[in-house]
């Protein structure tokens, strides 16, 4: 029965289950992160850089509205801005290339500032704003609060009025020379406002660095912008007013993030490389070349560290949906797709961590240099160029070989060199200094060759104890097959003088075991012819006849079935089985010979039933067979231990004794045919019953092995389940 613990879906299962409860455990972690993160100084949210900046360009879209209502026509953002186009004459002699460069230059200028004029009335519908002129009359406004007071901020009552309405406010002027002054700020530091809102430069704002182009300024012009306490839009301000409120100090997320982190990686680090490396294919990884799997792990390293401090801040500042797939995202789905990226995000990071953890411990384990050579990718490539070059056809003469390789070398340094006299007179001294290297390793090559051809004379003359003890380099793989080849001739040989020595050895025990029974038979049937004899003698006599005659036929009924079954022609009949019930069965049958003997027999089986697809006849002749060998050589009054064992996907049946006699023999030479424990072959017995027992064995799948320790003679059979 496989255990539970060795189950690998089993073990996968449980580590997916571990990995997603710790990142639930670290995403609860979260809030608790915010409160350590929060930054303790707060700026106000109408300093925000990219906030003024807009409020800045919006300047200039109306800026175009004060001249068209003063003008009384419709002008384009070109026809206010652009003062003058100097076209160099050198690069734009023809007039429609140069007006061409007009077009587009008037063209980008309307693009650029119709981007901003199209932000301000979708994006800062919140925006307040009071453009008036050099003469202080309002020529455009988008409110009904008198926000003129705060230029001339004579009546206190109406300022007071408007710091209840607006949370901000600020007054720009532009004076006759286009410099600009930040004066009545409210809602947020003047010094701050003043340096995020400066004139960078029109030029730089609509990105246009043509030198021949000259930009008019805005002049005369006071512009009052102003944001309201309640806001009636969802638009930028109110989004930067959100996520001025979110003060999550980022520095802080990423210490916190770096020390999880390190957490796990101090967690991995105690998970055991035999488990670890099970876990989820984890030792399929390792089989990726060195190369690959550093810049995989180092790729992942850098993306576990900006992903998680990314995802944690996101999710903090709840914009996670936005961030990550767009806008769009309510509150509440916002929640359930963050903590559902999350748990993936830190599972896999979890899961990379240790990987890259049993990725250490494999190679120390393996051994640094060990490992090098076996997963370098570079050291595989260079293997295979070598192998390739060593590719060579001996068949061929290797001066003419060298020669042609020299040739083709030549001819190809001649043109590389051609221009200089002194490079063909250096290739000439490199093709000769290679010449003589070349010389000497193909005679080094010739050299081993030669001693790998009398080697193998050798071996072909008889002489099977030749060796080769010189590197042959090349011709190693061919040095190791010739050795295979030397030992399975030795091989051959050892058993065939051991096949001569059994067949002589079988003859004579054939002949000593028929021989026996049958001249007692012919003794006692002499003795039957005597008349004189009397009736309670001829009874013996017939008694003891019948008794040889009964040995005679049992030892050649054996002598038949083993050999069938060491020719395989036995035809096996394979039903279910239950081996420990077998076993009790084969005990019964010979109990009255085991009482006899007076052995004890000890048997630990398993309390279920094992069955297996057998033959049950065999079966219980093989056990048959070994009790009886233990009943006939065992110690009287001894203690005999059987054990049926189920292991993983095989049986095992153990059968362990204490010899009466001394054990002298050979545990290879014991289940040979006719072959007994006493030599002198004076008890009863074929000597065929191990033989069979073995035969049988492995007829039927299985492997039977006799082990000896001392007097403790033990015999081991193996069933596959």
């Amino acid at each position: 029965m496989k255990s539970i613990n060795r189950n690998p879906y089993f073990i996968n299962i449980i580590t997916i289950l571990i990995l997603v409860m710790t990142s639930i455990g670290i995403i609860s972690f979260y809030p608790k992160m915010g409160d350590l993160a929060q930054n303790t100084k707060v700026s106000s949210p109408y300093e925000d850089y990219n906030l003024l900046r807009e409020i800045h360009n919006s300047s200039y879209v109306l800026y175009k509205d004060l001249l068209e209502k003063e003008q009384g026509n419709n002008l384009k953002f070109s026809n206010v801005y652009i003062q003058d186009i100097n076209s160099n004459p050198e690069e734009y002699k023809d007039d429609i290339v140069q007006k061409n460069h007009i077009e587009n230059i008037e063209s980008h200028v309307n693009s650029e500032i119709g981007v901003w004029e199209e932000n301000l009335s979708r994006n800062f519908k919140n925006l307040d704003y009071l453009v008036s002129n050099k003469n202080g009359d309002i020529i455009k406004t988008n409110n009904e609060n008198p926000l003129q007071e705060l230029v001339s901020q004579s009546n206190s009552e109406e300022l007071k009025k408007l710091q209840d309405i607006y949370a901000f406010y600020m007054v720009a002027q532009f004076n006759e020379e286009g410099n600009i002054r930040i004066n009545t700020v409210y809602g947020a530091d003047e010094f701050n406002v003043r340096n995020n809102f400066i004139d960078s430069g029109f030029r730089n704002l609509i990105n246009t660095y043509d030198d021949t182009v000259k930009f008019n300024k805005i002049k005369d012009t006071t512009f009052i912008y102003a944001i309201p306490k309640e806001l009636k839009y969802n638009d930028e301000i109110s989004r930067t007013i959100e996520d001025s409120n979110i003060n999550i100090n980022s520095d802080a997320i990423i210490s916190i993030t770096l020390i999880i982190l390190c957490t796990i990686l101090i967690l991995s680090l105690l998970v055991p490389y035999k488990k670890g490396k099970e876990i989820l294919g984890i030792k399929y990884i390792f089989r990726i070349p060195f190369e690959i799997l550093v810049f995989i792990f180092g790729w992942a390293a850098i993306m576990c560290g900006i992903s998680s401090c990314s995802s944690i801040l996101h999710t903090l500042e709840g914009d996670f949906g936005k961030t990550w797939v767009g806008f769009g995202i309510n509150s509440d789905f916002d929640w359930i797709l963050a903590s559902g990226i999350n748990t993936i995000m830190w599972s896999l990071i979890i899961y990379a961590i240790l990987a890259g953890v049993m990725f250490l411990k494999h190679i120390f384990k393996t051994g640094f240099t060990k490992y090098l050579k076996e997963n370098l990718l570079i050291i595989k490539i260079f293997k295979r160029v070598i192998d390739y070059t060593k590719n060579i056809d001996l068949t061929d003469k290797s001066n003419k070989f060298i020669i042609k390789i020299l040739a083709v070398n030549f001819i190809v340094l001649m043109f590389i060199c051609i221009i200089w006299i002194f490079g063909i007179l250096a290739s000439i001294v490199y093709t000769v200094v290679l010449f003589v290297i070349l010389r000497k390793y193909f005679n080094d090559i010739r050299e081993k060759y030669e001693i790998l051809l009398n080697a193998t004379n050798e071996i072909a003359k008889g002489n099977l104890d030749v060796k080769i003890n010189k590197d042959l380099g090349l011709f190693n793989p061919f040095k190791e097959e010739i050795e295979k080849i030397q030992q399975g001739f030795k091989k051959a040989v050892d058993e065939e003088v051991k096949s001569q020595k059994m067949k002589t050895e079988l003859i004579s025990n054939v002949s000593h075991d028929l021989k026996t029974p049958l001249t007692s038979i012919i003794t006692y049937v002499d003795l039957l012819k005597d008349e004189s004899i009397s009736e309670e003698d001829r009874k013996s006599y017939v008694n003891t006849i019948d008794k040889k005659s009964q040995r005679l036929k049992f030892l050649i009924e054996d002598l038949f079935e083993v050999s069938k079954a060491t020719s395989g022609n036995v035809k096996l009949n394979l039903v279910n089985v239950d081996i420990v019930e077998l076993m009790r069965q084969t005990q019964i049958e010979l109990n009255d010979k085991i009482e006899d003997s007076g052995l004890i027999l000890k048997n630990n089986f398993s309390k279920n039933k094992i069955i297996l697809n057998l033959d049950s006849q065999k079966t219980f002749r093989i056990f048959e067979n070994l009790i009886n060998n233990i009943i006939k050589y065992a110690m009287k009054n001894s203690r005999v231990y059987i054990d049926i064992l189920e292991e993983d996907s095989y049986v095992k049946i153990i059968l362990k004794n204490i010899s009466e006699v001394e054990i002298d023999f050979n545990p290879d030479e014991i289940v040979e045919r006719f072959a007994r424990g006493d030599l002198s072959r004076n008890t009863e017995g074929s000597g065929l019953g191990l033989a069979i027992s073995k035969s049988f064995v492995e007829l039927q799948g299985g492997t039977f092995k006799i082990e000896v320790d001392g007097d403790l003679f033990k015999v081991i059979i193996e069933f596959k389940i």
